[in-house]
């Protein structure tokens, strides 16, 4: 994985603005509706995830002290400082030779899976247990909304399925307690990975020697059942599609009393029936009358601010385009684009005879051939 620093070309020492700065500048070119280029869109969608972590005091610091390690989901820096602090060698930590890698650590440190293993590992070394609190996964979810909502911002309602504590045990897990056969009652274990030998917590009975002898029903023992909430996603104006907006605090519940982790939300724009987008501008096709385009005329045309009264032109041709500023697509730097009007005359329908000797008088009008400059050749 890149250097997020370098990604968004900013020294390690940038400060907010410089960061900010500088992701306006990369999503102004970047962005698939400008860039079309083939790798404008993966670009795009690194720049924001190197943003979304750099504009974040927390998690910047986690990533200038851990690297990519802090990026993975359910990272928890108390434990992975408790870890660190705990690998140096001593007599009763190193089993023999053999490097220690610490994303491999990490990765042992937080993996989870399997019961009793949904609390971290305490670190084990010189015969301790330690405690720790972990915070809970981050969760991922996608939602759609139309142009003009991403136009003007606005909150969407989203159905998610997300673990939560169990109502009928309380979390526990179950009932009644039988010493735990896999440490005999002990609470510990010896583990060798990496070329470390270590006593540490054993991983069925969380340190505590004995495990239910009876599981809840409810939760299969986990402590945790899946429920449904609705929860509120604010899209601010001008989100772009892919863009993945994070709420804090509305992912899995942490363990051990830690924070809840955050919610990942994709956003996927859903085309408009008669606006299209050009960059930060739109356009949108406006249809006339023959009469509106030959003699010009006044009328209300809907944009995504409300109606307004446009001046038609005397004389205006199909494909002329009008220009409105300021009502297109939010710019990141704040402002807007334009919304061009694109003029296009209507034939009246299945017309009788006065109505075709009124268009052919209409043809003596016309200083010559409308299609002498129509060639396919260049000629």
């Amino acid at each position: 994985m890149r250097n997020l620093y370098e990604v968004l070309g900013v020294p390690r020492d940038a400060d907010q603005a410089a960061i900010r700065k500088a992701f306006r500048q990369l999503a102004r070119q970047c962005h698939p509706d400008v860039n079309k280029a083939p790798d404008a869109e993966a670009r795009f969608k690194e720049i924001n995830a190197a943003y979304e972590v750099l504009s974040d005091e927390q998690r910047r610091a986690w990533y200038d002290e851990f690297g990519d390690a802090s990026l993975r989901t359910g990272f928890d820096p108390e434990a992975a400082r408790a870890w660190r602090a705990s690998a140096r060698p001593g007599p009763e930590v190193f089993g023999g030779g053999g490097g220690v890698d610490l994303e491999d650590l990490f990765s042992s440190l937080f993996g989870g899976g399997g019961r009793g293993r949904g609390s971290p590992f305490a670190r084990g070394w010189n015969q301790e247990t330690v405690s720790v609190r972990r915070r809970g996964p981050d969760m991922e979810a996608r939602i759609e909304i139309d142009l003009l909502t991403a136009i003007r911002g606005g909150d969407v309602r989203l159905s998610l399925r997300r673990p939560e504590t169990c109502r009928v045990c309380g979390g526990t897990g179950g009932t009644g307690r039988q010493t735990c056969p896999a440490c005999k009652g002990s609470g510990r274990r010896t583990s060798q990975r990496f070329g470390l030998r270590a006593v540490v917590r054993c991983e069925e009975c969380a340190g505590s020697g004995s495990v239910f002898a009876r599981e809840c029903a409810a939760c299969g023992g986990s402590g945790r059942t899946m429920a449904t909430h609705d929860v509120k996603v604010h899209v601010p104006a001008g989100v772009v599609d892919g863009q993945v907006l994070r709420l804090k605090g509305l992912g899995g519940e942490g363990r051990d009393g830690g924070a809840a982790g955050h919610l990942l939300v994709t956003v996927s724009i859903r085309p408009h029936p008669f606006l299209r987008r050009d960059g930060h501008d739109l356009e949108m096709d406006l249809p006339v009358t023959i009469g509106e385009a030959v003699g010009g005329a006044s009328v209300c045309v809907p944009t995504p601010d409300g109606e307004v009264r446009v001046r038609i032109p005397p004389g205006s041709s199909g494909g002329q385009r009008l220009r409105l500023r300021g009502r297109g697509f939010p710019k990141p730097g704040g402002g807007r684009g334009d919304l061009f009007l694109v003029v296009r005359p209507v034939a009246p329908p299945a017309a009788d005879e006065e109505i075709v000797r009124t268009a052919r008088s209409l043809d003596r009008a016309y200083p010559g051939d409308v299609r002498a400059d129509l060639r396919l050749d260049g000629s």
